[in-house]
């Protein structure tokens, strides 16, 4: 395990064959995005790959348990435009597949899940990806909540104390086994491809280039 700044240059002496990133979301700046993506490119061996997997941190529910507006609903809803206005974005969920083309992958794939909020779920899978995530959320809510609403918070930055009072509706809401939260996750995959295909495209659109002269 090595800790490192992946916004600077990176410094390991071999190329990758997989980089996987995740939960990344409210982490950088567009620009900073396609700097990274920059990085993991030129840092793949050819024909390697890259592998992203994000949430959307709104919530939706399928039925008639969880109110329209909610306190989750609510305080989610805020966090994402504190994100906008701090111009660190939390919907990578649906532009890292762009960012990926941006930088130069190729067979970019993507699959879409749902990701439940707490045990209610039938499957057993999903129902014990539900508990872990709902342990996620009562841990990690109070510290990103507070950071984002106290500082970029709309139409003006929250209080300690707004933020605390929406946080107790919320978990109550979370401890509601009758409540069915989920939200959208996405995991997008691509190629960096190989040298031959580099050329041979870089020749193609000479050919375009002549063609049209």
């Amino acid at each position: 395990m090595e800790v490192d700044d992946v916004l600077q240059e990176w410094t390991w002496h071999h190329p990758f064959d997989l980089i996987h990133m995740r939960q990344l979301i409210g982490a950088f700046t567009p620009v900073e995005w396609d700097s990274l993506f920059t990085q993991c490119y030129k840092n793949l061996s050819p024909g390697g790959w890259i592998e992203q997997l994000e949430g959307d941190p709104r919530i939706h529910c399928s039925d008639s348990s969880m109110l329209t507006d909610s306190s989750m609903v609510q305080f989610t809803e805020a966090v994402f435009r504190a994100g906008q206005n701090w111009n660190h974005p939390l919907d990578t969920l649906d532009t890292m597949h762009a960012a990926m083309e941006k930088a130069g992958f190729v067979d970019i794939q993507e699959k879409t899940y749902r990701w439940p909020i707490g045990p209610w779920a039938r499957d057993p899978t999903l129902k014990e990806a539900g508990r872990l995530h709902y342990h996620q959320w009562t841990a990690g809510m109070e510290g990103w909540g507070l950071y984002l609403l106290t500082k970029f918070g709309l139409p003006r930055p929250w209080t300690k104390e707004e933020v605390l009072v929406l946080l107790a509706r919320v978990r109550k809401e979370l401890q509601d086994p009758h409540v069915h939260m989920w939200q959208y996750a996405r995991r997008v995959w691509g190629r960096k491809p190989t040298q031959q295909e580099v050329e041979g495209k870089a020749k193609s659109e000479e050919i375009v280039k002549d063609s049209e002269m």
